[in-house]
């Protein structure tokens, strides 16, 4: 294993694109990490397993063995979470980010939104971390002296739960979930919420009614909602806007993190509105 390393952080790229392995090379190797490649799963399952890099990052499409393929196999092992990876992938639909993340990867990274900086700065983040306190983000965030928002997100797919769950507690936020309307009402009357995430279809009442009978109550008329919904229709925007929602998106066109920017932005603007 010793003389490519040469003292240097080892990071092992798993991509057949040829293109995106040339640009994160020569980005990774200035930025003085060590790099070898991998350009098929099979290929590169031996190197993780024989090299033991101190990250990974994993293309999802690969020949002869995916990316997820590999990550079942690591997981297995119990070779991660203890071994950071980043996938880096073409989908950024939620359900297959949520899987990709419950296996123990520690970020991932749409190609169609491919920036080398933003993977330098990634890499940087999860060794950083990793060498200081060796604990998942979450743990680190619940150190932070600073009062956290509270999210409360109203969503009975329990995939996407525990998704919006990891990726807003990394950002420093309180996250309650609830399946529907009954539990979300008890969670609001026992505690502060500062912003809510809204799914239309749900046990019992859809979520447009409980965001209409929620904007009745003087003291939920200024919390601000976001609706989050794979109905995309027109209509369906049009009236969930109307029953009071500050925005609206839609599951299957927006990614993860797209997610946590429009949140963030509607956060902003409620700090804004009632400094």
């Amino acid at each position: 294993m010793g003389d490519f390393r040469n003292h240097k952080k080892f990071i092992l790229l798993v991509e057949d694109e040829e293109i995106i392995v040339s640009l994160l090379r020569s980005r990774l190797e200035k930025a003085n990490y060590s790099v070898k490649v991998a350009r098929d799963g099979v290929g590169g399952l031996a190197m993780i397993r024989e090299l033991e890099p101190d990250l990974v990052l994993l293309d999802m499409m690969l020949p002869r063995l995916s990316g997820l393929g590999i990550l079942e196999k690591l997981y297995e092992e119990k070779i991660i979470p203890k071994l950071p990876v980043m996938v880096i992938s073409n989908s950024g639909q939620p359900i297959e980010v949520e899987h990709i993340l419950k296996l123990g990867v520690r970020d991932y990274l749409i190609k169609v939104n491919f920036d080398p900086n933003e993977v330098l700065a990634k890499v940087s983040r999860i060794l950083a971390g990793e060498e200081e306190k060796n604990v998942p983000d979450s743990t680190l965030q619940k150190n932070s002296a600073q009062p956290s928002i509270h999210i409360l997100v109203v969503e009975d797919d329990p995939f996407l739960g525990e998704l919006l769950t990891k990726k807003f507690s990394q950002q420093g936020h309180a996250i309650s979930v609830a399946i529907d309307r009954n539990q979300a009402m008890k969670i609001l009357e026992t505690g502060r919420v500062d912003i809510m995430l809204l799914d239309i279809v749900l046990p019992g009442m859809d979520g447009f009614s409980f965001l209409s009978e929620l904007k009745k109550e003087e003291r939920y008329q200024d919390m601000p909602v976001i609706i989050i919904s794979n109905l995309g229709q027109a209509d369906a925007i049009e009236r969930g806007k109307k029953a009071g929602a500050d925005d609206y998106i839609v599951k299957a066109n927006t990614t993860p993190g797209e997610i946590v920017k429009k949140v963030e932005a509607v956060i902003k603007k409620y700090h804004l509105t009632h400094a």
